[in-house]
């Protein structure tokens, strides 16, 4: 039975169970079940069964959304998620990367692109069980991180990668149930989204999502609160913003908090353990390349404190069936404790990037490991593993960030920034700032406008994640005895007016 057909059993036995609670409706497991057959038949009408193509969904905060993507799975196809609210030029950026044709959108009046391909409502729509039509061999969907030369890159993932990854989860998880509630924090465009979706509609579980809209972090504590929810997944980012109400806050339904996407601090997290008395926390890794999540460090409240590197929560441990090499500059393998590379293989990672060139190996190398000889991706991420196995994110080989669950290339909004500065010389860093979490700040070098008006004006090129939370201009950039620009100088002057 490959990964699509269980989901297809857990349907049936879980009939009359809730499988979503979306806004202020329940939807029953045999509910969604008919939505997504009715999405599969619409679907065929226009492509054919098993046609292998992509399919885009405008990822509205909707059962049908979910129901597209089921059925895009379900019928051999894969899907490119797309954000309503995202500028139109870098949605048609991604339609044109990954040949979209047919896009999902039941609010088809706000159509996220401009572009001349045919969208389809599955709004309303209700038929009876479609089989499932899959090989593990075939894509399960394509998503797309930032890129050095100003395009997102599309990273596709197939369903052997998505089997992987969920029989990894679930192996490390072996105490969720039926019973449980998932909370859907994350932007369905979003890697990190796919847990709060794809774990508990195989188990029987509900899902609970955020409404679009007003302030989303009240949203959270208010669901908490009302439905009683077990697992919830958050970055870092959200957490801190619920940090000045820690003191009103207790949860005792919660049994999972899993954080990922940015460093955990311990500090952070320890204030919130006070908030959740009866539940553990977990920390988990995963570049998009190797799907959603690859080591996890699953622990007790009381246990936090013995895993930290540098303020830092340990990532833990790899999944089964995920191999973890740290890796010196020539490759070579480092031992315990040795700073390094972080470097994944097994069956979770993706074959390459979309449109690679057969010969562009650039992100992976072969290496043996165990006598076993694997192919390895390179994260980019440093990191060391301690004498019990446990890893230890260190920050970045080079200068990309990583901002609220998603990878930036700073060259992205430097690109940006001087499109709207008449040229002006530019650079983006990830610095801590006094919450203690990583924010993009941007210094421009001559420009003599408020940096306020840049901020806005980059809003309408930039995906809400790389809109820096500062700009600071300055005369010219410090350069350091190398003749490259002096960071820890800029850092300085960052520090000098966030802590005035």
């Amino acid at each position: 039975m490959n990964l699509w057909e269980k989901y297809q059993a857990c349907l049936k036995v879980n009939a009359s169970k809730t499988a979503f609670c979306i806004g202020n409706r329940s939807y029953s497991y045999a509910e969604f079940s008919q939505c997504i057959s009715a999405s599969q038949q619409l679907l065929f009408k226009h492509i054919g069964p098993s046609a292998g193509l992509p399919v885009g969904v405008v990822c509205h905060d909707s059962i049908e959304t979910f129901a597209a993507i089921f059925a895009i799975w379900f019928s051999g196809s894969h899907f490119v998620p797309l954000h309503p609210l995202h500028p139109a030029f870098i949605n048609e950026e991604k339609v044109r990367q990954s040949g979209l044709q047919l896009i999902f959108d039941p609010q088809t009046n706000n159509s996220a692109t401009n572009l001349k391909v045919k969208c389809i409502d599955n709004k309303d729509l209700t038929s009876s069980a479609t089989p499932v039509i899959c090989k593990e061999t075939d894509r399960a969907y394509i998503l797309f991180t930032s890129g050095s030369t100003g395009k997102p890159k599309g990273v596709p993932i197939n369903v052997k990668n998505m089997s992987a990854y969920v029989d990894g989860f679930l192996n490390l998880y072996p105490d969720l149930t039926s019973q449980d509630r998932f909370l859907q924090t994350y932007d369905l465009t979003s890697d990190a989204a796919f847990t709060a979706y794809l774990i508990p509609l195989l188990i029987g579980a509900s899902v609970y999502t955020i409404p679009p809209g007003g302030f989303k972090y009240l949203s959270i504590v208010k669901i908490l609160q009302e439905q009683q929810i077990t697992f919830t997944k958050f970055t870092p980012s959200v957490l801190n913003y619920l940090r000045p109400y820690f003191r009103s806050m207790k949860f005792d339904s919660l049994l999972h908090s899993h954080f990922g996407g940015e460093a955990l601090p311990i500090d952070l997290v320890t204030q919130w353990a006070k908030c959740i008395p009866n539940a553990e926390i977990s920390n988990g890794y995963g570049p998009t390349e190797t799907t959603i999540t690859c080591t996890i460090h699953r622990t007790a409240i009381d246990q936090l404190k013995e895993n930290v590197y540098n303020g830092i929560v340990s990532i833990g441990k790899p999944f089964k069936g995920v191999n973890i090499l740290i890796v010196g500059e020539n490759d070579q393998i480092l031992s315990d404790g040795e700073k390094g590379e972080l470097c994944i293989g097994g069956s979770q990672v993706m074959d390459s990037y979309l449109h690679a060139s057969p010969n562009d190996n650039s992100p992976f190398f072969i290496s043996e490991l165990n006598g076993i000889t694997e192919r390895y991706y390179r994260s980019g991420d440093l990191a060391f593993q301690d004498k019990d196995g446990y890893l230890y994110f260190c920050g970045r080989k080079d200068d990309q960030l990583k901002i609220s669950g998603y990878r930036i290339e700073p060259a992205e909004i430097e690109l940006a920034v001087s499109q709207l500065a008449q040229g002006s010389k530019s650079r983006a860093y990830g610095f801590l700032n006094k919450s203690g979490t990583e924010s993009i700040v941007v210094f421009i070098e001559q420009y003599d406008q408020h940096p306020d008006n840049l901020k806005e004006r980059l809003r309408a090129l930039l995906l809400p994640a790389l809109v820096p939370e500062k700009i600071i201009p300055i005369g010219q950039f410090p350069l350091n005895p190398n003749g490259k620009v002096d960071k820890s100088v800029l850092f300085e002057l960052y520090a000098s007016q966030i802590y005035e």
